[in-house]
């Protein structure tokens, strides 16, 4: 990750509500995550939410469009993207602040970094080739993910992101019990009770810690 992206990110106070979301798929983002033991698949087809509380429903389906998903390369390109499409939305007369762009992340987090790259090493062996994304990804520990996401509304890459676990329904118990309660913390966000609907789809519920 470039550095000068977050140079100065610390001093700057957020304008707009921080929002996390995540869609489930499968077993997992990653093509083998199926073939991997103690990976469960979801039941029915894939399912979005969002796990923040914030003044307004994100809704995917509104017309026009509230929520608009990005992919992208890189931090620069998500912050050209969002800065494009609000230019757009104040171009038709309505208030870029009326819109929330998330930018989506493949994640895969463990209680270590070394852990997590041993996830993925295993995923990928499993394939027989190395995984390739489709946008940013994020490979180590919950906090690490909590500060990424922190850092990228900060800068204005985005106001806030799409997680895509590569592996259910570990990385969701991993978000809920380390990722949203170290952004709550610091008053950056605060977990919604969607976070119990997502866990019980894997027959999961939080900790008491996280709640």
């Amino acid at each position: 990750m470039s550095q000068s992206v977050f140079a100065s990110i610390r001093s700057i106070t957020p304008r707009r509500p921080l929002r996390v979301a995540v869609e489930l798929s499968g077993a997992g983002r990653h093509p083998a995550s199926s073939r991997i033991a103690g990976n469960v698949p979801l039941t029915g087809p894939d399912y979005w939410v969002d796990l923040t509380v914030g003044p307004d429903a994100l809704d995917l389906a509104a017309s026009p469009a509230v929520v608009h998903r990005v992919q992208a390369v890189d931090l620069r390109e998500a912050q050209q993207t969002r800065s494009r499409i609000r230019a757009q939305v104040a171009a038709e007369g309505r208030d870029p602040d009326s819109v929330t762009v998330l930018v989506d992340i493949e994640t895969l987090i463990a209680d270590d970094s070394r852990s997590a790259r041993a996830e993925l090493a295993l995923l990928d062996e499993t394939l027989g080739v190395p995984h390739q994304p489709t946008t940013l990804s994020y490979v180590g520990t919950p906090h690490g993910l909590a500060g990424l996401i922190a850092d990228i509304q900060a800068a204005d890459v985005a106001d806030g992101v799409t997680l895509l676990p590569l592996a259910l329904p570990q990385v969701l118990e991993r978000i809920v019990d380390g990722t949203l309660p170290w952004l709550e913390r610091r008053g950056l966000a605060v977990a919604s009770d969607t976070v119990d609907e997502a866990l019980a789809r894997f027959g999961r519920a939080r900790p008491a810690h996280a709640s």
